[in-house]
């Protein structure tokens, strides 16, 4: 196997820095109930497992709207601290021992910014968020409010669900998306909580009406001022219904850890205003065909990786652990994990990062990455390397491929 480590420094523009802004727990999937029966056939699956999350100093990306005007004002990266080549020196110094991922409960019925934006970001051969039948999102603010920013592909609550009118789209339409999610300007209340009805009215009376017809609505929780501020590049003023408006979107690479670590594709390391919005600060590249695009301004790791069954993981995995772990370390930067299509090779390399650093089992560390991005799919011989890495960093073997469910 031929591994490249480029380490390389980049340059800010001057007098730009990135805000902090702290990332809020994952749902876990027990808390969604009936929502699970109504969005099963959604590629995209509520977390169960949320995790203390990296708090990356540097954390308020580079911010422009997702192809739909309005651009904001965008502070560069800040440079993270360089890495010591004690970061890529192969082989383990000790047996961890496996935890368990931490659960945070949040109040049934609610999904958090980070899972709406994995949401919107999902894919399953192409961007879910292509198909106007993915996902049905009500805005239900004020018209003003609406038109000056919503979540992208959003529609105001009223043109669907009239206080005087009812329903303005059929109980068949409604079925066919596999997710509905309501969201007011802010709210932590309870559903149907006298709280809820005093800061939200319209949600309210659209979570009850669309309940009554059968529907399994979620809500956002915080509304619109607790997801602005984390990705305002999923905002917009523009309506953006109809599927040619849907297909000029970019789609942005899955959160793993939030704030933190992501993966995606080849294109989507790329394209500089998606990693500027998400701040990211590091690369692992696991391609041998793509080259690294921006190693002025990011630094790289190169890991020269085949998508078959001869390709040997040993060395790869250790390095690619290291150097995420450092990049994150002190929380002073971001990391972007990638490969051509982001589901083999990219999978294997953040897999192993999860079982040495947050010490998770294969078999938990694969269904937390499961959740977040659901096409992932290590072929069966990486499968069975991983779990060769896990005896190799707990001193026994925790899962089985047969375990690992693609």
């Amino acid at each position: 196997m031929s591994v490249c480590v480029c380490v390389t420094a980049f340059h800010p523009l001057p007098n730009h820095s990135c805000e902090k802004i702290a990332p809020s727990e994952c749902l876990p999937l027990e808390t969604m109930g009936a929502v699970l029966s109504r969005v099963g056939h959604c590629p995209v699956v509520p977390s169960r497992v949320p995790h203390n999350s990296w708090q990356p100093m540097n954390s308020a990306p580079y911010r422009e709207t997702n192809g739909t005007g309005n651009n904001l004002h965008c502070p560069a990266l800040l440079p993270a601290p360089l890495l010591t080549q004690d970061v890529y020196k192969p082989g383990l110094d000790e047996v961890l021992i496996p935890l368990m991922p931490e659960k945070k409960e949040v109040e049934r019925g609610y999904v958090t910014p980070q899972q709406v934006y994995n949401l919107l970001n999902a894919e399953a051969g192409e961007p879910a968020l292509f198909d106007p039948n993915y996902i049905l999102i009500l805005d239900c603010r004020s018209a003003e409010r609406y038109k000056e920013s919503h979540l992208v592909t959003a529609r105001a609550s009223v043109t669907v669900m009239h206080p005087e009118l009812g329903c303005l789209i059929s109980c068949v339409k409604l079925q066919e998306f596999s997710i509905i999610l309501l969201y007011a300007e802010e709210g932590q209340s309870p559903v149907g909580s006298e709280g809820a009805r005093a800061d939200s009215p319209t949600l309210q009376r659209c979570f009850f009406q669309l309940s009554a017809m059968g529907m399994d609505p979620v809500i956002l929780l915080g509304g619109y001022s607790a997801f602005h501020p984390l990705y305002p590049f999923l905002c917009t003023p523009n309506m953006v219904l109809l599927e040619p408006e849907r297909r000029a979107l970019s789609i942005y690479p899955s959160e793993i850890l939030e704030g933190a670590l992501y993966q995606g594709s080849a294109s989507q390391a790329q394209d500089f205003r998606i990693l500027k919005n998400l701040c990211i600060t590091h690369v692992v590249n696991a391609t041998a065909e793509c080259p690294d695009s921006f190693p002025s301004m990011l630094r790289y790791l190169r890991l020269r990786l085949s998508d078959d069954a001869q390709q040997d993981l040993s060395e790869a995995l250790p390095l690619a652990a290291r150097f995420i772990a450092a990049a994150l370390e002190g929380g002073a930067g971001r990391v972007l994990v990638h490969c051509s299509l982001g589901r083999g090779r990219s999978s294997v390399l953040t897999l192993g990062f999860l079982m040495e650093h947050r010490r998770w089992s294969l078999l938990h560390a694969f269904r937390w990455l499961k959740e977040r991005r659901p096409c992932v799919a290590p072929n069966a011989s990486f499968l069975r390397q991983l779990c060769a890495y896990e005896e190799r960093l707990f001193g026994s073997r925790l899962t089985a491929p047969e375990d690992l469910r693609l």
